[in-house]
């Protein structure tokens, strides 16, 4: 059969999901009285449903040949600031383009700023501008670091001036940057859990490669924080992770031939999301339809289910609920400023067949607000005082209504994160079971291959 053109296939994906979601009707959440809240020693929420059908399998294609060097990859560690501190204790080279000869080498280290002025990006030691231009580069001395913010990083540090001040991206070899990754990411594992490790490396690679193309013409490639993945530089790394990545070099999870969207979450709840229902604007990749989080040594029990996320209640008076939307629904459905008005109540749109919701509807006294996937979980914030959102979209609320208003919400969820790929508690437990790391990978993102992309 001819091949097809990534793009097509896509499109089709894309088709597929517009004609299945015409196709069916939203279902209604039945109403409950106060009365009736769910039991606290009844569990949550039951296991979800498996899906319908398995997602199809990847076209053969010949794998890419090996590059002979691993790509770099460029992180945005510190945003826009009028001034950032800078360590660097070895000699160092300043220039203007990464791989331009440099303007200066500074023959001593030690503690310098760089400021923004007038568009610029200016070092400075003490009161002594050194040098300015509109990005900089530091490149240390070969296994020195720099340090910025405190922070320690492998690799180039580029300073870029903008209209908000001076932003800090660092330049490395991938797998530099996986090792600050995935501590932040999976946590420091046990020696019986290093194949989750594996795993993690594994993905992790995957999915700051299919970023590189993404953004290729643009000022960064990833982001260190949650936004892409959790990066804390050299300060971050561990050798048992480190080793894990050292194994795995140049090893990518592949559909199509091209690394995947390798996304994944700290506890899924029983099973993986379907991209489909958590981020509906996203191209619905087939290995992201979702899993159940189980394998035939668990008997049918989730590998995630110890987790303290596994299963979880929240509960919100009606002051409570009115104060945090009145901030929330204006900041991220963009709602004009004569504010949200009077809760009346709030309904689920319906639910995937994994249990995850697939919206819910705010009903005020002037409009109803229509709140899809995971964009939930930034509306439905858990408390007021706290940064914190919802843990995740799998959840059955039980809204008590008085006299036309809500008096007071319960809700009874599972999981901590999208859900969607790969789960990390889960990951940790498959590889205590004893699942290569590889294995680890094709149970969470099914149809995808494993394969080298560097040597």
């Amino acid at each position: 059969m001819r091949m097809f053109d990534r793009r097509f296939l896509a499109a089709l994906f894309f088709c597929a999901l517009v004609l299945a979601s015409c196709g069916g009707k939203r279902a209604a959440m039945k109403r409950s009285p106060a009365d009736s809240a769910p039991s606290p020693e009844k569990e949550p929420i039951t296991q979800p449903p498996a899906f319908p059908a398995q997602p199809p399998a990847a076209e053969e294609k010949r794998p890419a040949i090996p590059l002979e060097e691993a790509p770099r990859v460029r992180v945005l560690v510190l945003g826009a600031q009028q001034a950032v501190r800078v360590r660097v204790l070895s000699a160092f080279r300043v220039g203007t383009l990464t791989d331009g000869e440099p303007l200066a080498t500074i023959e001593r280290g030690g503690d310098f700023t760089v400021k923004a002025s007038g568009g610029q990006a200016v070092l400075a030691a003490g009161k002594r501008r050194l040098i300015s231009s509109g990005s900089l580069y530091v490149r240390p001395a070969e296994g020195a670091c720099v340090s910025v913010g405190g922070k320690p990083y492998r690799g180039i540090m580029l300073f870029r001036a903008t209209e908000g001040g001076v932003m800090a991206i660092n330049i490395l070899d991938i797998d530099e940057y996986i090792k600050g990754v995935l501590p932040s990411e999976i946590g420091y594992l046990k020696p019986g859990q290093f194949e989750a490790y594996r795993a993690q490396a594994i993905a992790a690679r995957s999915y700051a490669l299919s970023k590189l193309e993404e953004k290729r013409g643009e000022i960064y490639d990833l982001n260190a924080t949650v936004m892409d993945q959790v990066y804390s530089g050299a300060g971050g790394e561990s050798d048992a992770a480190s080793r894990a990545v050292d194994e795995t070099r140049g090893l990518v999870c592949a559909f199509l031939g091209e690394p995947i969207k390798a996304y994944y979450c700290s506890c899924c709840g029983g099973h993986t999301a379907d991209i489909r229902t958590v981020w509906p604007w996203k191209t619905p990749y087939p290995y992201l339809y979702g899993v159940r989080d189980t394998v035939r040594e668990t008997s049918r029990e989730s590998l995630c289910r110890l987790s303290k996320h596994f299963r979880w209640r929240l509960h919100w008076s009606a002051s409570t609920i009115a104060g945090i939307l009145r901030k929330t629904v204006p900041r991220e459905l963009k709602v004009p400023g004569r504010g949200v008005g009077k809760l009346a109540d709030i309904r689920v749109i319906g639910t995937g067949p994994d249990g995850r919701v697939l919206g819910i509807e705010i009903v005020t006294d002037r409009e109803s607000f229509e709140v899809l996937g995971d964009r939930i979980r930034w509306v439905m914030k858990p408390d007021p005082a706290s940064d914190a959102i919802l843990r995740s979209t799998l959840f059955k609320i039980d809204v008590s209504i008085a006299g036309g208003r809500i008096a007071a919400i319960d809700m009874l969820g599972g999981g901590n994160g999208h859900g969607v790929g790969m789960c990390q508690t889960g990951a940790i437990r498959m590889a205590e079971i004893g699942y290569s790391g590889e294995e680890i990978i094709r149970h969470y993102y099914p149809g995808s291959t494993i394969e080298p992309r560097y040597r």
